[in-house]
């Protein structure tokens, strides 16, 4: 195949991926509910990616900061196996005041299947969640999180709803782009054959 073929063979396929991710929509839907000092929070996304692409944006906790607005540390403290010790700090704005928040969670990981994750010390208060991800075909997987938040005396008390509900979003769109990114990057590192003739 030609230099020029497999250039325009890049572009289809990478025009094809873009127009996916354009039919599935960029809608995150988020749903936030206050009940007394608790916190329900859903987040569910498609996106057109396999799962390993998804998972691994994902599980990429010391390259969060990156791509994830207002995450501005996040680190790996421990590892055994699946289970990991992860501690983020970060920056959100309530109105117009700036609020920082840090964590340390527990997260166990189901390869491929879900991130399941709990708070151990931190400002949001006691926090259990899990993402689950579905593969609905090839290059498409569902990506499910579920939370529950024990707000008490945490700032997660302090901050209206609304502002969660945002703040959430804005987290899982962050997390879409990054992997419709790095697909569109394999995609063109496996497209152009270097030497090709």
């Amino acid at each position: 195949m030609t230099r020029l073929a497999t250039l325009l063979l890049a572009c289809v396929l990478t025009l094809g991926l873009a127009r996916a991710g354009e039919e599935t929509g960029d809608a995150v839907s988020v749903s936030v509910t206050r009940s007394g000092d608790n916190l329900a929070l859903t987040a569910e996304f498609r996106v057109p990616v396999n799962v390993r692409q998804a998972w691994d944006v994902l599980t990429d906790f010391e390259h969060m900061p990156a791509f994830v607005p207002g995450l501005r540390e996040s680190h790996v403290l421990s590892q055994a196996g699946n289970r990991l010790t992860v501690e983020q700090k970060g920056e959100s704005t309530v109105g117009l005041l700036p609020v920082e928040y840090e964590s340390v969670r527990v997260v166990e990981l189901k390869p491929y299947q879900s991130i399941r994750s709990r708070t151990i010390k931190g400002s949001l208060g006691n926090v259990e969640g899990v993402t689950r991800l579905t593969a609905e075909g090839r290059h498409l997987t569902l990506v499910q999180y579920s939370a529950s938040v024990l707000a008490d005396s945490s700032l997660a008390a302090l901050v209206p709803s609304s502002y969660v509900k945002d703040g959430l979003k804005t987290q899982f769109q962050a997390l879409r782009q990054e992997m419709l990114r790095r697909a569109r990057l394999q995609l063109g590192k496996t497209a152009i054959v270097p030497g090709g003739g």
